[in-house]
C-alpha cells in the first residue's frame, strides 16, 4: 500500500533547518579553521625551507666557488674573503672549510682550516634538530681538495611560521564571527520565514483561515510566501463560496422539505376530504334509506292511535249499553275476564308504549335529520348556511359521546345566515367540539355561543376540560402534531379546521391555561366572494 512520505517522519530524528543552518556554518568554519591553522601553515613552512634551503645551498656553492678560485689563484687571503662573504648574513650560525680526507699530507701555508665566525664551532650535533640547516659543497683546486659546510639558523622560518599561525588564528576568528553573523543572517532570513509558513500552514490546516505571512524577501523564500497567502485568500474564497452554496442549499432544502411538508398535509387534507365526502356520500344515503321507514312509523302513529281511541270509544259504548240493558247475565264471565286482563292497565300501557314509540320515531327523525344536515352531498358548494343548526346537527351526532357526563350550555344568537363552505363548516365544528369532548375525563359542561360582531359572526365554544399547556398552545395547529396517544389521533383534525377557516377569510383564536379549560373562538365573514 502507497504510503506518503511524511509518514516517516517519525522514524527519522528530526532536525530543525536552524540547527541545519548552524552545522552547515560551524563545518565551513571548522574546515576553513583547519585549513588556516594546520595545513596551510604547514604548508607555507614546507614551501619557505624549500626555498631557505636553496638559497643556504646557492651561498655554500657561491662561498666554494670563491675559495675554489682563491685555491687556485694561491690567494689564501682570498679564501678568507671568500669564506667572510655570508659572514654578515644574521642567519648564520658557521661556514667551515673542510679538508679532503683523500690529501692526508696536504699542509697548507696558512690557517685555511678555520670557521666562521671565529668562535663558532662547526658541530652540528649541539644544535637541536630542525634548528638549523646545513649544506656542505666540495670543490677541487690545484692547492687542495676539500669542501664548504654551511650552517644558517631556522628562526627566521620558525618566527614566521608563528606568524602565520597568528595571523591564521586571527583570520580564523573574524572568519568565525562572520560566520556567526552569516548564521544570524541566515536564520532569520530562511529559518525563520520557513517556520512562519511552516506554522501558518499547521493553523490553515486547523481551519484558520486569516493567515498571512509577512516576507518582502525578492527571493524564493518570499515568492513562496507570496504563493501561500494568495493559496489561502483562495481557499478562503473558496470556503466563502462553499458556505454559500451550502447556506443556498441548505435554505432550498428547507424550502423543498416545507413543500414536501405541505404537500404532504395537502394529500392528507385531501385524503381526509375524500373520506369526508365519501363518509357524507354513505351517511346522507343510509339516512335517506332510514328517513323513509322511520317517516312511515311518525306518519302513522297518531292514525295508530286515533284508530285505537275509536276502538276503545266502541268498547266502552259497548259496556255501557250492557249495563244500562242488564245484560250482563247474557254475557256470564265477561267481567272475570276484563278483571283478570286488567283492561285499564293494559289500555295505559298501549298509551305509554304509543307515547314512547312517537317520542323514538321523533328521536330518530332529529338524528337523521342532524346527519342529512352534517354530511351534505352540497360541501363543495358556496351557498349560505345556519351557523346555530350546524352546530346542532354537529351535537346530534356527537350526543352519544358526551350524553349523562357532559352538560351542553347553549347561547345562540339572533345571527344571520352566512356565505361559506357547509360542509367544511361542520367539519371545523365536529373537529372543535370532538376535542372538548375528549378534554373532560369525567363530567363537565361545554359553553357554546354564537353572536354577530360587525361583519362577522363569531362562535365560541368552551369547554372545562384539562387545558391546553403554552408550549403545546404554539404548536396544535401544525399538521400531524397530536398530544394524543399512538392511533388516537392523526393530528390534522385542528389544522384542516385552521385550513378551512383561513380559506373562508376568518380566524380562529385559542385562549387556555393547562387546568381551567380551553376556548375556541371561530370568527367567520358574512359575506364573501366565490373566490374562497
Amino acid at each position: 500500500m502507497f504510503t506518503c512520505p511524511h509518514h516517516f517522519s517519525s522514524t527519522i530524528m528530526r532536525i530543525r533547518l536552524k540547527t541545519k543552518i548552524w552545522l552547515t556554518v560551524f563545518a565551513i568554519v571548522a574546515m576553513f579553521s583547519f585549513f588556516t591553522l594546520f595545513y596551510f601553515p604547514e604548508q607555507q613552512e614546507k614551501y619557505l625551507l624549500a626555498n631557505y634551503s636553496n638559497e643556504v645551498e646557492n651561498l655554500a656553492k657561491t662561498v666554494a666557488l670563491g675559495v675554489r678560485i682563491a685555491m687556485t689563484d694561491e690567494n689564501y687571503e682570498g679564501v678568507h674573503e671568500a669564506m667572510r662573504f655570508v659572514n654578515g648574513d644574521h642567519r648564520l650560525k658557521f661556514v667551515s672549510l673542510l679538508k679532503d680526507t683523500a690529501m692526508p699530507n696536504f699542509e697548507p701555508q696558512y690557517k685555511l682550516l678555520q670557521t666562521v665566525p671565529e668562535n663558532a664551532v662547526a658541530d652540528t650535533s649541539r644544535y637541536p634538530a630542525g634548528s638549523i640547516i646545513v649544506k656542505t659543497v666540495p670543490f677541487v683546486s690545484k692547492a687542495m681538495s676539500g669542501g664548504i659546510l654551511l650552517a644558517f639558523s631556522t628562526d627566521d622560518i620558525i618566527k614566521s611560521k608563528k606568524n602565520i599561525r597568528k595571523v591564521s588564528l586571527i583570520l580564523s576568528g573574524a572568519v568565525f564571527i562572520i560566520s556567526i553573523l552569516i548564521g544570524f543572517w541566515l536564520s532569520r532570513h530562511i529559518s525563520v520565514p520557513v517556520l512562519a509558513l511552516r506554522d501558518a500552514a499547521i493553523k490553515v490546516g486547523e481551519g484558520d483561515l486569516t493567515q498571512c505571512v509577512f516576507n518582502y524577501s525578492g527571493d524564493e523564500i518570499g515568492e513562496l510566501s507570496k504563493a501561500f497567502n494568495k493559496m489561502v485568500q483562495d481557499l478562503a474564497m473558496a470556503r466563502e463560496q462553499l458556505k454559500k452554496a451550502n447556506t443556498n442549499l441548505a435554505a432550498t432544502n428547507d424550502t423543498l422539505k416545507a413543500t414536501v411538508e405541505n404537500l404532504k398535509a395537502a394529500q392528507d387534507q385531501l385524503i381526509q376530504a375524500e373520506k369526508m365526502a365519501s363518509l357524507g356520500e354513505l351517511t346522507a344515503g343510509i339516512a335517506h334509506e332510514i328517513n323513509n321507514p322511520i317517516n312511515f312509523v311518525s306518519a302513522n302513529i297518531q292514525p295508530l292511535k286515533d284508530d285505537l281511541s275509536d276502538i276503545l270509544k266502541i268498547v266502552y259504548a259497548y259496556d255501557d249499553r250492557m249495563k244500562e240493558k242488564k245484560l250482563e247475565a247474557e254475557f256470564n264471565g265477561l267481567p272475570d275476564i276484563r278483571h283478570d286482563h286488567e283492561i285499564k292497565m293494559t289500555m295505559m300501557e298501549i298509551n305509554n308504549l304509543l307515547k314512547g314509540i312517537e317520542e323514538g320515531a321523533m328521536r330518530t327523525s332529529e338524528i337523521v335529520k342532524g346527519l342529512r344536515n352534517f354530511s351534505r352531498m352540497d360541501q363543495n358548494v358556496f351557498k349560505k348556511a345556519d351557523i346555530n343548526e350546524s352546530l346542532e346537527s354537529t351535537l346530534t351526532l356527537l350526543h352519544s359521546s358526551y350524553k349523562n357526563r357532559i352538560e351542553i350550555v347553549k347561547e345562540y344568537g339572533d345571527i344571520p345566515e352566512i356565505l361559506c363552505y357547509p360542509g367544511q363548516i361542520n367539519q371545523v365544528f365536529m373537529n372543535i367540539l370532538s376535542n372538548a369532548i375528549q378534554a373532560i375525563p369525567a363530567e363537565g359542561t361545554i359553553f357554546i355561543k354564537t353572536w354577530k360582531e360587525g361583519d362577522m359572526v363569531r362562535i365560541s365554544m368552551k369547554d372545562t376540560g384539562t387545558g391546553i399547556k403554552d408550549e403545546v398552545k404554539k404548536k396544535i395547529f401544525d399538521p400531524f402534531f397530536t398530544t394524543k396517544e399512538v392511533g388516537k389521533g392523526t393530528g390534522l383534525g385542528l389544522s384542516i379546521s385552521y385550513g378551512i377557516i383561513e380559506k373562508h377569510h376568518g380566524d380562529i383564536a385559542v385562549f387556555s391555561k393547562a387546568g381551567e379549560g380551553t376556548e375556541f373562538i371561530v370568527s367567520i365573514p358574512i359575506q364573501q366572494s366565490l373566490s374562497a
